[in-house]
């Protein structure tokens, strides 16, 4: 993936590795030119590791070999190359590719609006639910505290009425106890005579 600084890069002066001093100074001189990018050659070797040759040699000559002398590092210190340019197809493709990744993020983007959309519809929905369950709740407090109140007054008026049947209820007995043979004073009996 190219970054910005990149994308404008059109030349790259590739220096022979083992010439670190070259590469400093053409460092020093392009620093500011955004067309050229400055590098070591980052070539190592043959890839193959081990000491033995394959056996047999599949590779018919080394295929990183310069296809003329003025690209072979090891005689010339220095190279310039034309950086890849993309052919019009490859552009066409690519603008394509990006034409189709754009369309598929304006649906996901249109998706994400839609579904936020729908949430905030259902936090004003749940807040007009909420707000109503307050009223509901305070309603109900107002009545929870009359019927406190009405209560409060029910036992105070419960106790009177009680405290004033117990009074009358006394009166009763205390007359009735008088009026009773266990409650009235001895008298003497009176012996009717027969005739």
């Amino acid at each position: 993936m190219t970054t910005n600084m990149e994308a404008g890069v059109r030349y790259l002066f590739i220096v022979a590795r083992k010439n670190p001093d070259i590469l400093a100074r053409v460092e020093e001189r392009l620093h500011g030119d955004p067309r050229i990018e400055v590098m070591a050659d980052r070539r190592y070797g043959d890839r193959r590791r081990s000491a033995t040759p394959h056996s047999p040699e599949r590779r018919g000559s080394d295929r990183r070999r310069p296809t003329n002398v003025w690209n072979d590092l090891t005689i010339y210190p220095t190279l310039v190359a034309e950086r890849h340019v993309d052919s019009y197809a490859e552009l066409e493709r690519k603008a394509a590719a990006a034409g189709a990744d754009n369309q598929l993020l304006r649906e996901y983007v249109g998706d994400l609006e839609r579904r936020i959309d729908a949430l905030i519809a259902g936090d004003e929905q749940q807040r007009a639910e909420n707000a109503r369950l307050r009223e509901e709740v305070a309603a109900l407090q107002q009545r929870l505290a009359a019927l406190a109140a009405a209560d409060a007054d029910f036992r105070a008026d419960v106790a009177a009425l009680l405290a004033q049947a117990e009074h009358t209820l006394g009166g009763l007995i205390a007359n009735f106890r008088r009026l009773t043979p266990e409650g009235r004073p001895a008298q003497k009996e009176s012996h009717l005579r027969s005739v």
